[in-house]
């Protein structure tokens, strides 16, 4: 699924040119360098229309905000411009097509620009893309050779450290392509749409603009990791579940989904209960141990070659 071009606006001059890469299938233009690769381009026509009605609140509670817990707001208009509000004020327009993210009050002066991009990469871009039919999972991605595996789970549970031992241990046959966010299209045939910034990564580790814009999504994983225990549990375990569990799972996955308004979680929670007939869906329980990523990642990748055979 294409989501056309997303026009991000951060600075706030009206610039009329700047740089152009792909994303989640379609492409981003910023007036801000995203990415070492992007393009100088021409900034998109159109612009969000300044709602004058009120605005109707969705959400006004905690969320993780760049890697930490902050308050934020949700609302939405009648004519399904959103808005989203930070704890410091700074605050980003969401048109209602979700092609076009705006900041209109800025963060406190001082304010790292890197905080603003990962604010608007995070929440605000989500609903764009959930407008759109996308949606953001907060997860790593591996690609096998007939499609990709989605790793979600708490924060210390080894997403980032399983993506990035693909690296040195290229002989499981898993690549990474996502190490935090991954868009990914639901519904009966999922897939995963791997192009996005990966603020976490230095740029030459993203994965790269001339790479497929589309892949299956095959698996998605929670990641748990299990304490040794003398030797007696194996060291790899998958967990299946059924569909109504790998539902709520989908759903708890979701970038913002708590900001989501009435229509935009009725659409996604349709599009995770269609996805969760047609994915594997389960829980990967590991050994603890930098030692013992190779076990995990072997497994993974049998799992995907069956399901690719399948």
């Amino acid at each position: 699924m294409a989501t056309g071009t997303i026009e991000l606006r951060l600075t706030g001059d009206g610039a009329g040119e700047g740089w152009l890469q792909p994303l989640a299938g379609g492409l981003l233009w910023c007036d801000q360098l995203v990415g070492r690769e992007a393009s100088r381009a021409q900034a998109p026509l159109g612009e969000i229309e300044r709602n004058t009605s009120d605005f109707v609140l969705v959400y006004d509670g905690p969320g993780l905000v760049a890697g930490g817990v902050q308050r934020i707001r949700s609302l939405v208009a009648a004519d399904g411009t959103r808005k989203v509000e930070f704890e410091d004020g700074e605050t980003f327009l969401i048109a209602a097509a979700g092609d076009r993210i705006v900041r209109v009050v800025a963060a406190p002066e001082g304010t790292p620009p890197r905080q603003t991009l990962e604010r608007a990469l995070g929440a605000p871009m989500a609903l764009a893309l959930a407008v759109r039919g996308v949606f953001l999972l907060h997860a790593s991605a591996l690609a096998g050779r007939r499609g990709v595996v989605a790793i979600c789970g708490e924060s210390g549970t080894g997403k980032s450290t399983l993506a990035a031992a693909t690296a040195s241990l290229r002989e499981v046959g898993l690549s990474r392509v996502a190490d935090d966010q991954l868009p990914v299209a639901l519904g009966p045939r999922p897939t995963v749409l791997p192009h996005f910034p990966q603020l976490k990564l230095p740029p030459e580790d993203w994965y790269s603009p001339r790479a497929p814009a589309v892949l299956p999504l095959l698996m998605v994983m929670e990641a748990q990791r299990s304490t040794p225990d003398g030797g007696s549990a194996p060291p790899v375990t998958i967990e299946l579940l059924r569909a109504s569990q790998a539902c709520l799972l989908l759903a708890g996955a979701t970038v913002a989904a708590r900001l989501f308004d009435q229509q935009l979680l009725t659409r996604h929670l349709a599009s995770c209960a269609a996805a969760s007939e047609s994915l594997q869906v389960g829980r990967l329980r590991y050994a603890s141990g930098v030692d013992r990523l190779r076990e995990p990642l072997a497994a993974l990748t049998a799992s995907l070659a069956r399901l690719g055979d399948g």
